[in-house]
């Protein structure tokens, strides 16, 4: 599971475990951070939630990094640093973009993509986190931006599950490893999902059973 997986799991968790406790992130941090901590990660997210950015995953990062006993020291530089990536998630995502997008957004910033790169994912179609996710694995491999893009266009297109867009990223990387270049490797698969679209990649689906096509399965 990458990291971007691990964080959006649990942002959401402590969402999860709010709703079932009445306890928001803001009152776990409050109960678990040193007081002085807290002060602070209170008065960054009164700043950034000022600016449109979503105060929940500030405190869910912070409860992170504490649970990963990252020296307080450190913690807060980490968080504000972190603040500053979910703003221009948000500026190059849009200002309607839910929280789980903008934590997937940080993230890919974090690991290289810019937010030129995130600006041109299609707008006409919902935006996956785990699109986003998939987006920056492929451009760590070596993909070049244009073609890692336009796989994210052809599996928003198909509407794919996000079990399948792992499943891409990981077909690329594999075949990277086997010595396909990174550009040879996303094309090889972007051409398989594009049979998967025009109904050539195999046998019909029977109804009910959803996308089984394997992007895994090479069509040499």
């Amino acid at each position: 599971m990458t990291r971007t997986i691990l964080t959006l799991v649990f942002t959401l968790g402590l969402s999860a475990t709010g709703l079932l406790a009445q306890e928001t992130a803001r009152d776990r941090a409050q109960r678990t951070l040193p007081p002085e901590v807290f002060r602070e990660l209170s008065a960054l997210a009164d700043e950034a939630g000022s600016a449109g950015v979503p105060t929940d995953p500030l405190y869910a990062k912070a409860l992170e990094g504490a649970a990963k006993r990252v020296p307080a020291g450190r913690l807060m530089p980490a968080v504000r640093a972190y603040a500053g990536r979910l703003d221009v998630a948000r500026q190059a995502l849009g200002t309607e973009a839910a929280t789980p997008l903008l934590v997937a957004g940080a993230d890919a910033i974090q690991r290289g993509v810019t937010p030129e790169t995130l600006r041109n994912l299609p707008s006409d179609r919902p935006r996956s986190p785990m699109a986003v996710i998939m987006l920056a694995e492929l451009l760590e491999s070596g993909v070049p931006t244009d073609r890692a893009l336009a796989i994210v266009r052809e599996i928003m297109v198909q509407r794919m599950r996000d079990d399948r867009m792992l499943d891409v990223s990981a077909r690329v990387r594999r075949l990277i490893r086997e010595g396909l270049t990174p550009q040879e490797a996303i094309d090889r698969v972007r051409r398989n999902l594009q049979r998967l679209r025009d109904g050539s990649a195999g046998p019909p689906v029977p109804p009910g059973s959803g996308a089984t096509t394997d992007v895994v399965r090479d069509r040499r």
